[in-house]
């Protein structure tokens, strides 16, 4: 009988447990050129992404783990404790149709361009991730969320007329 009331109090803690918010799994996002376009703001680290409709990208303040993956991305002055480094280049999203096998497409691809600390040309890509109505872009462990226009907090970046 203590076995039986053991296994009912056990299945009760977890459908509880899994009615939580915050075990809820992330959606995956079938990420469109619209939902990209705008401003995208991580207030922690005071960077900003601001993405146009032409495919240029520009971006204040990146975190220097964007550069991690390509070899001598930043110059050799560049000082992790001191400098910041803002960035210019370009985004798509990967094909024009959804990517198999789950058909999402739930990657930004971004391109930097050389210029200020970057010195060699290179990329990264933006994991997009869904949460109940809000959607975000996630590089490792730094969250990107979408501001309303204008940024709340924002940096005054916007996306150059020239590129």
């Amino acid at each position: 009988m203590r076995k039986v009331a053991f296994a009912l109090v056990a299945l009760m803690l977890m459908a509880c447990g899994l009615r939580t918010v915050d075990s809820r799994p992330e959606a995956i996002v079938d990420v469109t050129p619209e939902m990209v376009v705008g401003t995208w703001r991580n207030a922690g680290r005071d960077a900003t992404f601001v993405f146009a409709a032409d495919g240029s990208m520009q971006a204040l303040h990146v975190p220097p783990e964007f550069f991690l993956d390509f070899q001598y991305a930043l110059t050799p002055d560049f000082d992790r404790n001191r400098d910041r480094i803002d960035a210019a280049g370009s985004w798509t999203l990967p094909g024009g149709k959804p990517s198999a096998p789950a058909l999402v497409r739930n990657t930004v691809s971004l391109t930097f361009e050389p210029g200020g600390f970057i010195q060699n040309r290179g990329g990264v890509g933006l994991e997009v991730h869904g949460r109940g109505s809000q959607t975000m872009l996630q590089f490792r462990a730094i969250v990107f969320t979408k501001c309303p226009e204008p940024c709340a907090g924002g940096s005054g970046v916007s996306p150059s007329p020239s590129r």
